[in-house]
């Protein structure tokens, strides 16, 4: 075989900035799908004690939908993933189960009196039943997917080396800088795909000024014989909940603050947090306990407390950013240049709807002829 066919059925080399769950998701999907791929990101799921803005391993992570009866795209994202997190819970090293879960509302989510929710028709086992709790008089049973971080990003990366994946740990300044190809492999990078988050913000050549930080605060307690996941959802934005993990820690949460970015956890925050669900949901204390504990003054000490976390979530005003463009650097090289990001607290949800829709537009933009000009990246 002569070198130009050795060239010709080269897989394209493809860089991913940013190893959060959707980074990850997206690397695997192109890997998977002839891209020969590499991650570059300054933190992976390895780390010990990651920032806060490196909100995957913080998350609740669990399958509930967030979006509008009329988002259509949104609605495809959160539909391929259920599906894909239905097959993922099938092996036991994913860190995905499937679980019971009960959602809570003081509002009707669909606008109209006597209609289910769109996603009603995705999930296993929806039924409307009797809601327990007066404040919240709407209640839909289901089984979904919940995801435990810890164990399902790493998951992630294993499937993605063992698909062939490459990683590089170093922190990029600029989009373009991805193009520099630093491995082994002398040939360009012809796609980079920007899934860096918040940092989208910040990173040259997207600084996306929609992109802003949503602060979450969540407290981790043990709790094994909590083996269902429980939402209450408020018109006014508020939401909390339980999500257990599959080696009997639960999540409790949660805050949603827009526009701050305070690391510290805040006591105030962590005792809202165990008054508001104890009153709610009195067995997470022990099974049978009485909402009455609630207004014990020594509250925390019922608790086994594992953690109390804070994490950023990826905001951005307009929702989600799924596109791609063409760019071509200081030196003339072309690049298609694939955005998946902005997902707010969405991340695990939609990280697979959102990843095939990146890489049918990247298989897109491959067979384009570039009638515009393109994006040009002088710092290269």
């Amino acid at each position: 075989m002569t070198n130009h066919s050795q060239h010709k059925h080269e897989k394209p080399l493809v860089a991913v900035i940013g190893a959060g769950v959707v980074g990850l998701t997206t690397a695997l999907l192109l890997q998977c799908n002839h891209y020969d791929v590499t991650i570059i990101a300054d933190e992976f799921p390895w780390e010990d004690k990651p920032r806060p803005d490196y909100a995957s391993p913080k998350a609740g992570a669990h399958w509930r939908s967030m979006c509008d009866e009329d988002d259509e795209r949104a609605k495809g994202y959160d539909t391929v993933s259920y599906k894909t997190f239905q097959e993922l819970s099938k092996d036991p090293e994913s860190g995905v189960k499937i679980r019971d879960a009960i959602d809570y509302f003081d509002f009707n989510p669909t606008g109209h009196e006597g209609r289910d929710p769109w996603w009603s028709k995705i999930v296993d086992d929806f039924k409307k039943i009797p809601s327990t709790n007066v404040q919240f008089p709407l209640a839909y049973s289901y089984k979904t997917p919940v995801i435990t971080p810890s164990i399902y990003l790493r998951f992630l990366l294993h499937q993605f080396k063992k698909a062939g994946g490459h990683v590089q740990h170093r922190k990029l300044s600029h989009v373009a800088e991805a193009a520099l190809w630093v491995g082994t492999k002398p040939r360009p990078v012809k796609i980079i795909v920007n899934c860096t988050g918040f940092q989208s913000r910040h990173l040259g050549g997207v600084n996306d000024l929609r992109s802003f930080q949503t602060r979450g605060q969540t407290v981790v307690v043990r709790a094994s014989w909590i083996h269902e996941t429980v939402t209450w959802i408020a018109k006014s934005g508020s939401i909390m909940y339980v999500i257990p993990r599959s080696n009997g820690e639960v999540v409790l949460g949660g805050s949603h603050e827009a526009y701050q970015n305070t690391e510290a956890v805040s006591g105030t925050k962590t005792t809202h947090i165990l008054k508001t669900i104890v009153d709610r949901y009195p067995n997470i204390l022990t099974p049978g306990s009485s909402a009455a504990f609630a207004a014990s003054p020594d509250l925390l000490s019922k608790f086994d407390i594992v953690d109390q976390k804070v994490g950023f979530r990826p905001s951005r005003i307009g929702g989600f950013r799924v596109e791609v463009e063409h760019g071509r650097t200081g030196t003339g090289q072309h690049v298609i240049i694939a955005h998946n990001y902005g997902h707010g607290g969405a991340g695990y949800q939609s990280s697979w709807g959102t990843a095939q829709d990146t890489l049918e537009l990247i298989q897109k933009a491959e067979k384009e002829t570039i009638d515009e000009q393109p994006i040009e990246f002088s710092r290269l």
